[in-house]
């Protein structure tokens, strides 16, 4: 697993485009898995959708998304938002 202090210490990439792929975003190495690189790039939340959408639009080699994991909270419930979710794909 990657350490979140690298990962959190990334710059936010936010493209002005409405549609954002994998070429529109500078990917960074981070330490992972077995002493392996992982590439890595933070996106505001609010993106992923558009992220989902230009890559599933790409024509050279479209892409398909799952959710792995989801959390159902009732809207009065307070909570603390928490950073672990991960968006993973395979190109």
């Amino acid at each position: 697993m990657a350490r979140w202090d690298a990962i959190l210490s990334l710059p936010v990439q936010n493209p002005p485009t409405l549609e954002i792929s994998s070429f529109d975003l500078v990917w960074s190495k981070v330490e992972g898995w077995h002493d392996k690189l992982d590439k890595v790039a933070l996106i505001p939340f609010a993106r992923v959708d558009d992220f989902v959408r230009g890559e599933s639009n790409n024509k050279e080699c479209p892409t398909r998304f799952h959710v792995e994991a989801r959390r159902r909270r009732s809207p009065s419930t307070p909570f603390k938002q928490k950073v672990d979710g991960i968006l993973e794909y395979i190109l």
